[in-house]
């Protein structure tokens, strides 16, 4: 969808491949793709192209599950990082194998891996820095603290466009096998954002909970953003159905 390669996966599943691929240690990049994500990358060509060379993406939202029954191909599940979170935890423990946090403000990693202890996984964060890193020194120093750390599992939440142009570019230096670029992941998991109620996920609403809770920051992404995706969507949809015509007489 919109020149990207979705990978359709139930949440279990995807924990599972993560994990494993961390264990054999198989190298890749993994994003999750929303309505804002097609948004920016619409606007941001370079950025496109980064997310064009994500090893794995997977659809999160009800935007691009909109999108997906508009285009004859349901996803089979919402893969979003806040719900596979605990699950690749849990995985990544079966597995073996430990996973590093990068990301937020200072504090905001720690505090999320304290909720992971908490969650019976004591063992399994091998490491926390934060997300504001000034300088090429500081961000060689950050890569030999994550190397040094064992992790074959790096979780990086600095927002989008910033994490996967960091990711690509810091990528070969990097030893962790999974990469995995995860937004305002750790913001949940510390306690500093909640989550909507239950209720408004089940119905693919959430980002009404996200919109009142910070309305000042979110107010263009969601209420502009929204009918920008909606449109794009459309128009992806209108493509794919009038070049399939194209090229199946092409072939013929």
């Amino acid at each position: 969808m919109f020149d990207l390669t979705i990978r359709n996966s139930s949440l279990e599943q995807a924990a599972i491949d993560l994990a494993k691929r961390a264990r054999i240690g198989r190298r890749m990049r993994v994003s999750f793709v929303n309505a804002h994500v097609i948004n920016v990358a619409a606007s941001n060509p370079a950025y496109a192209r980064v997310l064009q060379g994500v090893d794995r993406l997977y659809a999160d939202g009800s935007g691009m599950a909109l999108a997906a029954r508009w285009n004859g191909s349901p996803l089979a599940d919402n893969v979003n990082g806040t719900d596979l979170f605990p699950l690749l935890c849990a995985e990544a423990e079966k597995a073996g194998v430990t996973i590093f946090l990068l990301g937020g403000k200072p504090g905001v990693a720690k505090a999320a891996a304290k909720t992971v202890k908490a969650m019976g996984h004591d063992d399994v964060i091998a490491g926390v820095h934060h997300g504001y890193i000034n300088s090429p020194a500081d961000t060689q120093r950050v890569i030999e603290e994550i190397n040094a750390s064992g992790a074959s599992i790096l979780l990086v939440g600095m927002g989008v466009p910033v994490q996967d142009i960091w990711i690509a570019s810091h990528f070969d230096s990097l030893k962790t096998s999974v990469v995995v670029a995860v937004g305002g992941l750790f913001d949940y998991f510390s306690g500093n954002v909640s989550r909507a109620p239950t209720v408004l996920r089940s119905i693919g609403c959430e980002w009404t909970w996200r919109l009142m809770q910070e309305p000042g920051r979110l107010g263009s992404r969601y209420l502009i953003g929204n009918v920008a995706f909606v449109l794009r969507a459309l128009a992806f949809v209108a493509r794919e159905q009038f070049e399939a015509p194209l090229q199946g007489s092409g072939a013929s």
